[in-house]
Order: structure tokens, then C-alpha cells, then sequence
């Protein structure tokens, strides 16, 4: 992975063979993020997405080992536990045209992917909300 910082933006670009939600938690260790939004494009050929269901503890896990254009990956990163947690969705169109989307678990690039990162000047911090049986983020 490469990227480049434009005061409080990064433009992150992966290379082929390179892990979308590992690249995100590297990125987010090195440049210290406590807060951001992004959202991307590019190509994957192994991908892991899921669906929570309330009342579940897990996701329900699709996998696909094929090529598939990104259409949309969007995100944020807050702090869960002191750490940089990437919380993200993608959607993916493939043969045909069908698109299939859902919570990423994770990907592999393909090609590339061209992540646009928008830093928030602030802390964000997840915690865990029993009633709703998910971590979500507190002011």
C-alpha cells in the first residue's frame, strides 16, 4: 500500500495482493487516526462479507473467489478499547452485472483500490451497547 496526506485527508492507493481492512488498520496505527471517515473504489478477487442479524452474535459470512469491481466501500475508523477499529461496507458488482454487498469482513485486491480517507479532528470512541448487542460510537 501507498498513500499521501493533504493536511486532514489521505488519499490511500492498494496494490495488487493487498488487504483492504489490514491496509485501513495499518494506516489508521501509523498516522495515530482517532476519527475518520472514507469511501472507495477499485477491484477485489476474494471477498469476505456479512449480514448481523439482530439478536446473533456473529455475522452470517458469504465468501467469493472471483473478480469483482467495487462499486462502493465506505467506512469509518473510531477507537474501541485504546485500538483503531475499521468498520466498513462494500458493494460489488460481477459477471452480469449482479451486485452483492453487505459488512466486509475482508478483501483482496485485484487490481487496486483508491481509498479516499477524511481525518476528523477529535476522538471517536466505540463502546459496547448491550441492549443493541453491538459497539457503537459515544459522544
Amino acid at each position: 500500500m501507498d498513500y499521501k496526506r493533504f493536511d486532514n485527508k489521505i488519499v490511500l492507493r492498494l496494490k495488487k495482493g493487498d488487504k483492504i481492512i489490514e491496509s485501513l488498520e495499518k494506516l489508521a496505527n501509523e498516522e495515530n487516526i482517532t476519527g475518520a471517515h472514507f469511501q472507495g473504489i477499485g477491484a477485489v478477487n476474494e471477498l469476505k462479507i456479512g449480514v448481523l442479524h439482530p439478536g446473533k452474535d456473529d455475522y452470517e459470512w458469504d465468501i467469493y473467489n472471483e473478480d469483482l469491481e467495487i462499486t462502493s466501500l465506505i467506512g469509518n475508523i473510531t477507537i474501541f478499547d485504546q485500538k483503531p477499529i475499521v468498520h466498513t461496507h462494500i458493494t460489488c458488482a460481477g459477471e452480469g452485472s449482479k451486485v452483492i454487498g453487505g459488512h466486509l469482513g475482508e478483501a483482496t485486491c485485484s487490481f487496486t483500490a483508491e481509498i479516499f480517507v477524511d481525518l476528523i479532528d477529535g476522538k471517536l470512541e466505540k463502546q459496547a451497547n448491550s441492549e443493541l448487542g453491538i459497539n457503537i460510537i459515544e459522544f
